[in-house]
């Protein structure tokens, strides 16, 4: 049996809404070596999706841009090269998420959905207006629990655990350790800025 060496992927940036599609090669897949789909928006570069091998399937975990979730999903390596197009959804919203397969069938799938889509990306550029003070703040706070769960805010001292407080319109990041504080001014720069980073250190 023939197997088709590409596949389309496609996918929604949970962080900036952006609408990605990607060709993937089979030899992109080495070993046990994972893919990682990244948003292409310039200042997001974040990880959307996750594709790692396992024997004769691949985990595929899905950062969900409508529920805020995770999701993960196991597809044989035989029918992710052969089937025409596959989707998974959101089991929170029951909303497509991700698609892949031949390039003319995602596409098709991409259209069938493009009015939900439409609606998903207006919702996202309404809720980081900046003349929202608080729209902007909890975007900042998502954003700053997403990098905590992934451990990747530390303070000095060597402790990855912190809290979040909001002073006089301000942002407070306070190691739980030994007290340390790092203040983070709310605008559209820093937004920007910390959807862009890997990794924060509590060091004042």
């Amino acid at each position: 049996m023939l197997v088709d060496l590409k596949r389309m992927v496609a996918y929604i940036c949970p962080f900036c809404s952006n609408i990605s599609t990607k060709m993937l090669s089979i030899f992109r897949f080495s070993g046990t070596d994972k893919v990682n789909l990244i948003c292409p928006t310039h200042g997001c570069h974040e990880t959307c999706v996750t594709i790692t091998p396992k024997n004769s399937k691949y985990k595929i975990n899905i950062e969900c841009p409508l529920c805020g979730g995770t999701h993960l999903y196991t597809v044989s390596k035989e029918t992710f090269w052969q089937k025409p197009l596959i989707s998974y959804k959101c089991p929170v919203s029951g909303i497509e998420t991700f698609f892949a397969g031949e390039p003319r069938r995602v596409e098709q799938a991409l259209d069938e959905y493009s009015d939900i889509y439409s609606d998903i990306i207006d919702e996202s550029e309404d809720f980081l207006n900046e003349n929202d003070p608080f729209n902007m703040v909890f975007a900042i706070l998502e954003r700053l629990n997403r990098l905590q769960e992934k451990h990747l805010i530390s303070c000095v001292c060597g402790s990855t655990d912190a809290e979040f407080d909001i002073e006089q319109g301000d942002i407070i990041m306070r190691c739980c350790r030994c007290g340390r504080t790092k203040k983070i001014k709310v605008s559209e720069e820093t937004l920007t800025r910390i959807l862009n980073t890997n990794a924060i250190i509590i060091d004042n």
